[in-house]
């Protein structure tokens, strides 16, 4: 038997395939085609009519309805509304294929089961905003409530809805057990911050709006997810750091308790009394506009060193400042070194004692 090129190729059993398959398409056009058009008429004339009683029903309630109600009722109307027209359209596409029409009792009873499903987390979630005043819950746990029982109810609706129509998606979900623990020991580190996250919201060494250093970062929380904490320094940089390595290092809170103490060091030469640079020293503090006066601010005798004496002005800010105490404590430290210096006390300088062979020391001579 001789072999053509198209048979060498396999020219010819493509050709045949492809004539099988423009046959069924032909004649699923021929029996359907008139439906589908049909459909997509029908799926346009609801859209533009729902659209217009959309309309329509938003326009009496900003004529009718109460104001403070306005966005809730807006809202509550445009989604019933958009359901109800797409409701009405699956029943009339599903009339026109008798394959389709068993499933219209399902449908009416998945409409309601999402109507009820919304009103249901509508009150659920006035409860759990109620509560959480109630309990005194920040904004990041309350969140965290928020979308663990909303994850709860969708997944209850999503399950309720496939039961309307025959399928039970437990088989399904225990089938996927196998596939989510591959993916669990493939996507590890994400899996710590969650669990991290979690774990940061439920002991809360910060809230939402504190100031924080976080190893070598220092700033506001700006937000907190299940996987990164974001920060803003002060230099406006967004900072996003992973849960797991919040979790794990030393968080200091700069705010939690209110005033924050600080403490800026000052030398003063041995030859210098130290109540008048004291007095000196709280004038400067009590100039201050951002300092505060309960406490009162104090000026002692850090430590005493070789060459010098080492002042601290010790301080409070308000937690409204923290931000700026940076500023602050550099303000504070040139007015002081002003302040002493029309006041007649000397900062001292770094001194180097030279001896001779016999013993007998020279004159000390300033160095640097």
């Amino acid at each position: 038997m001789s072999l053509t090129k198209s048979h060498l190729f396999g020219l010819d059993a493509l050709l045949d395939l492809g004539r099988t398959v423009w046959a069924d398409v032909q004649r699923f056009l021929t029996e359907y085609g008139p439906a589908i058009l049909l459909s997509a008429v029908l799926a346009a004339a609801y859209a533009l009519l729902f659209w217009g009683l959309i309309r329509l029903a938003l326009w009496l309630l900003s004529r009718f309805g109460p104001p403070d109600a306005h966005p809730v009722l807006r809202t509550t109307l445009r989604r019933v509304l958009r359901l109800t027209g797409l409701l009405l359209a699956a029943i009339s596409v599903a009339g026109l294929f008798p394959l389709l029409t068993p499933y219209i009792p399902a449908l009416f009873r998945g409409y309601l089961l999402l109507l009820l499903l919304y009103a249901g987390w509508a009150l659920i979630h006035h409860l759990l905003h109620r509560q959480a005043n109630a309990w005194g819950l920040d904004a990041s746990l309350s969140l965290l409530l928020s979308n663990v029982v909303r994850g709860v109810w969708l997944l209850s609706g999503i399950y309720l809805i496939f039961r309307q129509f025959g399928i039970d998606l437990l088989p399904i979900l225990g089938g996927l057990g196998v596939v989510g623990l591959a993916v669990g020991f493939a996507a590890q580190d994400i899996l710590a911050n969650l669990i991290s996250g979690v774990t940061l919201l439920l002991d809360r060494p910060f809230r939402i709006g504190d100031w924080v250093r976080i190893r070598d970062y220092e700033g506001q929380v700006h937000g907190l997810t299940l996987r990164t904490t974001r920060i803003m320094t002060r230099d406006n940089e967004w900072v996003s750091i992973p849960n797991k390595d919040v979790a794990g290092a030393t968080v200091v809170n700069l705010t939690a308790g209110g005033t924050l103490r600080l403490n800026v060091p000052l030398p003063l030469a041995y030859a210098e009394r130290v109540p008048e640079a004291r007095a000196v020293l709280l004038r400067v503090m009590a100039q201050h506009p951002k300092v505060e006066t309960d406490p009162a601010p104090v000026v002692l005798v850090r430590e005493v060193n070789e060459s010098n004496l080492e002042l601290i002005m010790r301080f409070y800010v308000s937690d409204e400042n923290v931000k700026a105490y940076p500023v602050l404590t550099m303000q504070l430290r040139e007015a002081a070194k002003e302040a002493l210096q029309d006041a007649g006390l000397a900062a001292p300088y770094p001194r180097q004692w030279i001896y001779r062979v016999d013993g007998a020391p020279t004159a000390p001579e300033p160095r640097g």
